[in-house]
């Protein structure tokens, strides 16, 4: 059996990135941000609703955008450098899914997900009660 490297064992083996990636999105999209043509755009836009509606997880949302969306990236800028990203921000999480195509043919895809922190007004002082909000 091959040993395994004293630096990069357990990498990739994070519970919490498990937990936030087989979560299910609950509320509504508030917004989509991207710099990707649009079509493209509208396209992964309409898979990852579908996805979410049929009560996909996060990580099976993000899997199916770049095998149905993402993947028109490849042979649109064939032999052409390009970097893009999609966001979609719902009410109560927010995932990016980048792109990084090379000039060679390759295309390496990113995601970063967070989960929002909703924080309640404090009635007494009139303002929001998080303490590194002015930070």
């Amino acid at each position: 059996m091959a040993e395994h490297c004293a630096t990069t064992r357990g990498a990739g083996n994070n519970r919490a990135f498990e937990d936030a990636a087989n979560a299910r999105i609950s509320g509504e999209l508030q917004e989509v941000e991207s710099d990707l043509p649009e079509d493209i755009k509208e396209r992964a836009l309409s898979v990852f609703r579908a996805s979410i509606s049929d009560k996909g997880t996060i990580q099976q949302a993000i899997e199916k955008v770049q095998k149905e969306a993402l993947c028109e990236v490849e042979t649109r800028f064939k032999g052409q450098r390009f970097k893009g990203f999609i966001k979609f921000d719902y009410d109560t999480n927010v995932i990016t899914i980048n792109v990084n195509k090379f000039g060679n043919g390759n295309a390496q895809f990113s995601v970063g997900m967070g989960v929002k922190k909703m924080v309640c007004p404090d009635p007494f002082m009139g303002k929001l009660s998080d303490p590194n909000m002015n930070r």
